[in-house]
């Protein structure tokens, strides 16, 4: 039987894609959470 899988692809052959994916990354995880939220000025409206 198949199975759905919620996953996303990055292109990590161009900067763009390798940042992209980075970042999903630390959005992922919780320890690394933190850094990504003091390194990027989120919006109050996005808050």
């Amino acid at each position: 039987m198949a199975t759905a899988a919620k996953a996303s692809s990055f292109d990590c052959g161009s900067k763009a894609g390798f940042l992209q994916a980075t970042v999903a990354f630390a959005l992922a995880e919780d320890d690394l959470l933190r850094y990504i939220q003091d390194a990027v000025i989120i919006p109050k409206a996005a808050q």
